[in-house]
């Protein structure tokens, strides 16, 4: 599971600095600029860490696990992406190529999505920076929490955790994207602002539990 350790000094300003900032393209170009964070040392080289510097000052580590948590169950996904979602959940086609999602039967509102498709670019920083432009314009009350460098078993990655309207209420996301031999994955975690606490931890499972 994820543990959680403070950050330096030195990014704790930086954020503070790029709080007065208002223009997106310099907040890109921040982000682009900032080197990305080494992996963890310790796991073997099959079991996939994960290390994320988010812009709360906060560093997530987690580990593959078999069997699958209590709780969970193991899937597989598009391009061979294999995770872990709850026990009893729904799984569907997503809307957009390569991904699937799985619902709470109790509640539409929290959902996992998780997927795998051929990168348009190896550029995985730049990419999402442009597409969050696109999303913020489209999606009410948009808000970002974090879209930060990390990497995941060694390759690429990139972490992206917002808030938005979804027309029934503020919704908070969170999620991870990574490279592997040309291929972008992602993992992603949707519920209901008040009930992000009860989200967080299907997240982490499913960050500690994917492959490749």
């Amino acid at each position: 599971m994820a543990t959680v350790r403070s950050l330096s000094s030195r990014w704790l300003a930086i954020c503070c600095a790029v709080v007065y900032l208002v223009v997106s393209a310099v907040l890109g170009a921040a982000l682009l600029i900032r080197p990305e964070v080494p992996a963890a040392a310790g796991p073997a080289a099959s079991i996939p860490t994960y290390v994320s510097e988010d812009s709360r000052g906060d560093t997530t580590t987690g580990a593959t696990t078999s069997p699958p948590p209590h709780g969970f169950q193991r899937v597989s996904g598009p391009a061979r992406v294999q995770t872990v979602i709850p026990v009893g959940w729904t799984i569907a086609r997503a809307g957009g190529p390569g991904a699937m999602r799985a619902t709470d039967p109790s509640d539409s509102g929290r959902f996992v999505s998780y997927g795998g498709a051929t990168a348009t670019s190896r550029d995985i920083a730049g990419v999402h920076l442009a597409y969050e432009t696109k999303f913020a314009e489209r999606t009410a009350e948009y808000e970002r929490i974090g879209l930060n460098h990390a990497t995941y078993a060694g390759h690429q990655a990139i972490e992206w955790e917002y808030e938005h309207n979804d027309g029934s209420g503020t919704q908070h996301v969170r999620s991870l994207f990574w490279l592997v031999d040309g291929v972008e994955y992602f993992i992603f975690a949707s519920g209901p602002q008040a009930r992000w606490p009860g989200m967080l931890p299907i997240y982490d499972e499913m960050v500690a539990n994917s492959r490749p």
